[in-house]
């Protein structure tokens, strides 16, 4: 049979060919240098696949347990490694060339699926080709992303415990080039799955990916990352999308609480933890080893795990009917630290955030600090973020509300328990505190149940349902110093009342918000639920699209019971040097009331 040596650009040999020829060479197993090397390039990343030397592991099942006992007992027995060349010009030796990569035996293998396996979890190989079976076992995978596009080579050389066989032949050297170009990669789909229930919702549909991420989603070269779009019977068209971020010990299967929006049309995206950055970020050089503060004072750490969901959100974008200013972040424990991180820190992205038992100021969580200096390197080495801040600094909730007060941020749902004595209770009251004093949309609840205490939604008052239909591009209102609410503390478990909530029983209505350059209006209210028949509330504007009055300048409100057009409040406010305008103690009770907010003319 004649082999072909490469594929150019966007094209593939079908995988019943590529198998033929790995069957073909499989009675050469015990060579020496790798064969069957073929490329396929797509959207900017060109991904190599090869035949591996004597493979670890050729059975088509085995357990994600046992795949991780054959890993750690390869690398104890010897290191095998295979090297990765690159080159413009056809390559005829590698003795002038530098590797550009080097990967280890079985990466045909989806380690990373699980998260956590368990022992009847069977592990998974990977498809190269959407919709294609998965790679047979003994395959070598191995993605770049080229920083410039034009004609490429590639060749693939085996190295064991240091010593490399350079041989160069037709099976581990392409005689014609690759054309590439620049891009990001595209996610391959793995498979398609219609369970009957997925996450409480009959009858999904879910879509698995894979995308080897490259830098700026990753800081190393053709990282696999695990995808799952969920996709429900009733598709709103078009859907909003929830980014969903599993706890410790999850995976893009689960741990992130509830299927947001399910029910009224919502698309799930939620994806594998790699590494656990707790949905933040990590160091350039993570991947290096251990972190040594010499090397890490160096480099800076950068928000690798939200780009590259971003970047997947882009992509879905592209797939389905979707409507991206309805975008909403979840997640519980170690998911429930990065929501509001992921919400605060791409405010044009996120409309709201729903956060259980999360992490808000890194430093001060008494067990999983530890956790993030993995990933940032100790507070005292002072490893900046890459714009410059600290980046200890950088990923505090609560510092990074109070150094941008201008940044308009979507509504933030969350909870702590008070008992939670892993996650600590007073990051989580700073955390608030923080919201209230920059005056940032925000429902707060708090409790005697540890790490199971969950958020509570506006209006349905359930940890599961979101009624309001919130947007990027819509105002929204910040309730503060609410007379309903009850006190978190300062801080002391023993402190406080030892349940409660701020702001939990307001809404508003996102039907008829008027937001215009002269006036502002909007209904709210106080929902049935609520212990007494009125309450008194400072509101102030957030997230306006054109009602911007210039800082100094006055404005008159007025408050109307929708019940009641007789029974009206009114008041003067003056808007600050942050151009935000705070009515002062608004009287507000169960039903409706119509706020309208008007510009007075200048003197």
């Amino acid at each position: 049979m004649k082999r072909r040596s490469m594929v150019r650009c966007g094209r593939f040999v079908s995988w019943q060919f590529v198998l033929a020829v790995l069957l073909l060479g499989s009675s050469a197993s015990s060579s020496e240098q790798v064969r069957g090397l073929q490329t396929r390039h797509s959207a900017g990343q060109t991904i190599l696949t090869f035949l591996e030397v004597d493979p670890p592991v050729t059975q088509a099942t085995i357990s994600a347990l046992q795949l991780r006992d054959v890993r750690r007992q390869m690398d104890q027995q010897r290191q095998v490694r295979y090297r990765i060349y690159r080159s413009d010009v056809p390559i005829v030796s590698v003795a002038e060339l530098e590797a550009i990569a080097e990967v280890p035996p079985l990466t045909c293998w989806n380690i990373d699926y699980y998260g956590d396996p368990r022992a009847e979890d069977l592990a998974l190989r990977y498809s190269v080709v959407s919709g294609q079976p998965p790679v047979p076992p003994g395959t070598g995978i191995c993605a770049y992303n080229p920083g410039r596009a034009g004609l490429a080579y590639y060749a693939v050389t085996r190295v064991v415990d240091g010593v490399e066989n350079t041989a160069l032949t037709p099976g581990n050297c392409l005689s014609a080039p690759v054309e590439e170009t620049v891009g990001p990669g595209e996610p391959v789909l793995q498979r398609i799955e219609r369970p009957e229930r997925f996450q409480y919702v009959d009858r999904p549909t879910l879509h698995y990916y894979v995308r080897w991420e490259s830098p700026p989603n990753c800081s190393v070269q053709g990282k696999p990352i695990d995808y799952v779009v969920g996709v429900p019977e009733n598709l709103a068209r078009p859907a909003p999308v929830g980014l969903h971020l599993h706890c410790w010990g999850g995976s893009l299967n689960g741990g992130y609480g509830w299927w947001y929006g399910a029910e009224r049309g919502h698309l799930l995206v939620a994806s594998n933890q790699v590494p656990y950055d707790w949905w933040t970020g990590y160091h350039e050089r993570y991947w290096d080893g251990p972190a040594k503060q010499e090397a890490w004072e160096q480099g800076v750490v950068r928000p690798y795990s939200q780009r590259r969901l971003l970047s997947m959100l882009d992509w879905v974008a592209t797939q389905w009917d979707v409507d991206l200013t309805r975008t909403h972040v979840a997640g519980n424990s170690m998911g429930g630290s990065g929501a509001p991180m992921f919400a605060i820190r791409h405010p044009e992205r996120i409309a709201w955030a729903t956060s259980w038992v999360g992490v808000h100021i890194p430093h001060r969580s008494p067990t999983f600090a530890s956790s993030y200096t993995n990933v940032y390197g100790r507070p005292d080495w002072n490893v900046a973020f890459e714009d410059g801040t600290p980046v200890w600094n950088y990923f505090n909730d609560a510092w990074y509300l109070r150094k941008h007060p201008e940044a308009e941020i979507g509504l933030i749902c969350f909870s702590n328990g008070k008992n939670d004595g892993g996650i600590g209770w007073a990051q989580a009251v700073e955390f608030h505190r923080a919201l209230q004093e920059t005056r940032r949309p925000q429902i707060f609840v708090w409790g005697q149940r540890g790490h199971s205490q969950r958020a509570q939604l506006p209006v349905s008052l359930s940890d599961r349902h979101m009624p309001l239909d919130l947007r990027t591009d819509q105002s929204q209102p910040a309730f503060t110093r609410c007379s309903l609410d009850q006190d978190p503390g300062n801080g002391e478990p023993s402190t406080g009342d030892a349940e409660g909530q701020s702001n939990l029983y307001l809404f508003w209505e996102t039907e008829n918000v008027l937001d215009r350059a002269e006036r502002w209006e909007m209904t709210v209210g106080l929902v049935e639920q609520a212990p007494r028949e009125t309450c008194n509330v400072d509101i102030t504007p957030r997230r306006v699209q054109r009602f911007r009055p210039p800082p100094g300048s006055r404005v008159t409100w007025t408050n109307t019971s929708v019940a009641d057009p007789t029974d009206v409040q009114s008041g003067h406010a003056t808007v600050d040097k942050l151009g935000l305008v705070t009515l002062a103690s608004v009287r507000i009770a169960k039903g409706k009331n119509r706020i309208v907010v008007r510009c007075e003319p200048s003197n």
